[in-house]
């Protein structure tokens, strides 16, 4: 879980939210996602993401992968392809791709 609860505070209810974090203990904080990208916020590896299930990204070759972090292929369009329903983050951090940062993310139990 984030640890900055310090830092989160100061952007607590930010007037441009466009994502929203529950900490443990339930405490909820409004949000802009690119701004934990910009405070280094986004290291999310090994946690699940919702990224290729809730969000695809194509690129130039018609392949399907999770997001534009490109963490897993999911196939071709011109071929087979499919939904990813457990998806493990591989990356160090996040990429800057607001679509990538707000995809529903949670600590494995």
């Amino acid at each position: 879980m984030i640890k900055e609860n310090k830092i989160l505070k100061l952007f607590e209810n930010h007037p441009n939210y466009n994502c929203k974090i529950t900490m443990d203990d339930g405490q909820d904080y409004l949000v802009y996602a690119n701004w934990m990208h910009n405070e280094q916020l986004d290291n999310w590896q090994g946690w699940h993401c919702d990224a290729g299930h809730t969000r695809f990204y194509i690129d130039k070759n018609f392949d399907i992968w999770d997001g534009e972090c490109q963490n897993k292929q999911l196939g071709n369009v011109l071929g087979e392809w499919a939904i990813c329903t457990n998806n493990i983050c591989n990356q160090k951090t996040c990429t800057g791709c607001t679509d990538d940062l707000i995809v529903k993310k949670h600590a494995r139990s």
